[in-house]
């Protein structure tokens, strides 16, 4: 059975995407700084915490839109 791509669907799949995407890139950081290589040395190393914040905010902020989906697509019962 193939399910119709809707908006909802689509944003899914996007922020699935932009986790994952995040993901590969703090991974290969992470074995980058483990490797000990220049890069890790000197000015370029001052901008280091600040991507790790920025790819972790990108991570938080993916988190919350699958929150936001996931409450689209199921919706809290409204109380009566």
């Amino acid at each position: 059975m193939m399910i119709d791509k809707t908006s909802w669907l689509e944003d899914f799949d996007e922020t699935t995407q932009d986790i994952l995407e995040d993901a590969l890139l703090l991974d290969a950081l992470s074995a980058y700084l483990s490797s000990g290589r220049e890069f890790t040395r000197g000015e370029r190393a001052d901008y280091l915490p600040q991507a790790f914040q920025r790819l972790c905010s990108h991570l938080s902020q993916h988190a919350m839109e699958l929150h936001r989906l996931e409450k689209r697509l199921f919706p809290e019962p409204t109380a009566k």
